[in-house]
């Protein structure tokens, strides 16, 4: 958290870029500084990408509904 009580968020791109993702907005996802470093560094990371690939595509789904 920041002084002022915002959450620290960094924008990720689920899919890397180098690998051939996409730069759109179904494709990123707002994490903490820890998240952001077990999705990219973590044991854990491809289950994670699993995950926040879904609920990016489900959110940025819902958002063109509105």
């Amino acid at each position: 958290m920041t002084d002022d009580g915002r959450p620290i968020l960094e924008v990720d791109h689920v899919e890397e870029i180098a690998a051939g993702g996409r730069d759109h907005p179904s494709q990123m996802v707002a994490l903490c500084p820890n998240c952001h470093a077990v999705k990219t560094r973590g044991r854990t990371r491809e289950a994670l990408r699993e995950v926040l690939a879904q609920a990016a595509r489900d959110k940025h789904a819902a958002w063109l509904l509105r």
